[in-house]
């Protein structure tokens, strides 16, 4: 009896046993740590580098990013019959035609004078003398169109154009229509990334000059500051008695006067004009030097007796005045030519647009006709060749475009009637080179517009 008691004894032992090993094996079971993956993208978020953003394995559960290529086109603008049109193309080869009448050409209504802001913007100022203009501003869309993003309601006709510490600056100047009342210079500070802009006044009644007023003939940048090239003018036909100075007027960030710097006797004014529009001459190289350009043009009535010599000046970098040891005189180098535009290419080298002539040859209404390459700090002189003669009418509209990328000057020209070419001007050899042809009344501009897109 007692070895009976002993076996069931066993069995019930054995039995506890098994039943406690089964219990444990079920609880071990329940407690086993789920695998979350909130992004449900299949990488655990243990493991997952971005939890909340659905991703690949490869990039540790994040998002793979998309690779970014830049789309550019080579952009013209033409007149046809009362309005500009916009056309591109992927290159500017001999082969390419800009048709402004074709369909695909976008409107862009009046007669537009235009600019473009590095290559992201090009903006269309459509002038109305001293009245109230309309600016435009156009992108480059990713299917390699172009549209019209804003239009800018200013209220004065824009003179002249800059970018000044990533801003687009454009400004206007009275010219004594009326002087009995203040003269000023009107100034609008654009976001190129919004058009957004801020609008200032300075007085120019004796800026430069008493019994003078101030009219801006250029706009740029030097060392963080933003300049303006001037003239000083006592009537609205821009006579003055300072033929025979130079003006460069620095500006503080409220956009008040900081200082004038002027040069007496060597040359004249900044810039080329053409009628009131005003354009390069302050050219700041690689070096942080300031060279000024002055064309020494002259009202209507003067030119005739006037005889103050193109040059270009020097303000040495960092520094607010004038080089006295330095004079570099266009006029005699050239053989008795005037300087009109300044085109930088580089180092120390330009291209300069030219005008023959000095007296009655050199008044603000004289077109460029033809081009030479300089160095400033060599003070060399070369005449550009194979550039077609007489063909740079209408010079208060076009605006030629300096091409990085290929290193060359981009000008629109018109070699005779109804005909409408691009020439690379090279400035290493002083050789045009003719390029695409343009069809249209006019060519206005040539230039890039870039976009980024997604690949």
């Amino acid at each position: 009896m007692k070895k009976v008691n002993q076996f069931f004894s066993l069995i019930a032992i054995m039995g506890m046993v098994t039943f406690a090993s089964c219990s444990s094996d079920d609880d071990s079971t329940v407690s086993e740590e789920e695998i979350v993956d909130t992004d449900n993208d299949g990488v655990a978020d243990a493991d997952d580098t971005c939890p909340n953003e659905a991703g690949t394995a490869d990039n540790n559960g994040c998002p793979e990013e998309a690779s970014l290529v830049t789309l550019t086109k080579y952009v013209v603008t033409a007149s046809s019959s009362e309005n500009d049109y916009i056309v591109t193309s992927d290159d500017i080869a001999g082969t390419t035609i800009f048709d402004a009448t074709s369909t695909e050409a976008v409107q862009s209504p009046g007669d537009r004078i235009w600019s473009f802001y590095n290559d992201e913007v090009l903006y269309g100022f459509l002038y109305n003398q001293a009245d109230a203009g309309t600016t435009a501003s156009y992108l480059l869309n990713e299917d390699g169109t172009v549209t019209k993003r804003n239009e800018l309601a200013l209220d004065v006709s824009i003179h002249i154009r800059g970018e000044v510490n990533d801003n687009l600056i454009l400004a206007a100047s009275d010219r004594l229509r009326d002087p009995e009342v203040e003269q000023l210079a009107y100034f609008y500070k654009v976001d190129p990334a919004t058009d957004a802009s801020e609008e200032f006044t300075l007085v120019t009644d004796n800026l430069l000059e008493d019994g003078e007023a101030a009219y801006f003939t250029d706009i740029a940048e030097y060392d963080g500051k933003l300049i303006l090239g001037a003239r000083s003018i006592n009537s609205s036909a821009f006579s003055s008695d300072y033929y025979n100075n130079t003006y460069v007027v620095v500006l503080n960030d409220d956009f008040t006067l900081n200082q004038v710097i002027k040069d007496e006797g060597r040359t004249g004014f900044v810039s080329g004009q053409k009628y009131s529009q005003g354009d390069t001459g302050l050219e700041v190289v690689d070096s942080g030097d300031l060279y000024v350009f002055a064309a020494s043009q002259a009202d209507y009535e003067a030119a005739a007796t006037l005889d103050v010599p193109s040059g270009v000046l020097k303000i040495n970098a960092g520094t607010y005045e004038f080089d006295s040891d330095y004079f570099f005189n266009i006029t005699e180098v050239s053989g008795g030519y005037n300087l009109f535009r300044s085109y930088y290419m580089g180092g120390s080298t330009f291209v300069l647009a030219m005008y023959p002539g000095t007296n009655d040859n050199a008044t603000f209404g004289i077109d460029a006709d033809r081009f030479a390459v300089v160095d400033v700090e060599a003070q060399t002189f070369v005449w550009v060749s194979n550039f077609p003669e007489n063909a740079l009418v209408g010079w208060e509209f076009r605006a030629p475009y300096i091409d990085a990328d290929s290193g060359q000057l981009i000008v629109a020209a018109t070699p005779s009637e109804n005909e409408n070419y691009l020439y690379s001007i090279d400035p290493a050899t002083a050789q045009a080179t003719q390029l695409s042809s343009v069809v249209g009344e006019s060519v206005k501009i040539v230039g890039k517009l870039s976009t980024t897109i997604e690949e």
